[in-house]
């Protein structure tokens, strides 16, 4: 059964710039445990211009083995993703948690990734 799945999935969902992509983020994080410097901008926001187009992506891939080889995401339900990620982690975890911190750039930087996703690796 699960050999099915597999076969009706578009493996190009993983395409090179999404491996490129995953490649940033894991030297991001990799610098970030070596406690190397980095710019500011880097260090506070690289993650959640990238979060998106990731998380989309596999997001995509899992839908491809349930729904087939040609499922998209729409405009609207990559939108949802958008507000609910600037929502969950703008909004509502700043308020029980002191790790995170409200700032309206950082979702601003979830609607250009959610746009990144959805202009060149929803396809």
């Amino acid at each position: 059964m699960a050999h099915r799945a597999f076969g009706r999935v578009n493996w190009q969902t993983l395409s090179p710039l999404f491996w490129l992509l995953a490649a940033v983020y894991a030297g991001h994080r990799l610098w970030t445990w070596l406690e190397l410097p980095r710019a500011a901008w880097i260090r506070f926001y690289l993650d959640d211009l990238l979060c998106l187009p990731l998380i989309l992506n596999v997001s995509l891939l899992v839908m491809r083995l349930l729904h087939g080889p040609h499922f998209r995401l729409t405009p609207h339900q990559v939108g949802i993703a958008v507000v609910y990620y600037a929502m969950a982690f703008e909004v509502v975890l700043p308020l029980f948690m002191p790790r995170y911190t409200a700032d309206l750039t950082d979702a601003f930087l979830y609607a250009i990734g959610g746009w990144f996703f959805h202009k060149y690796l929803n396809k």
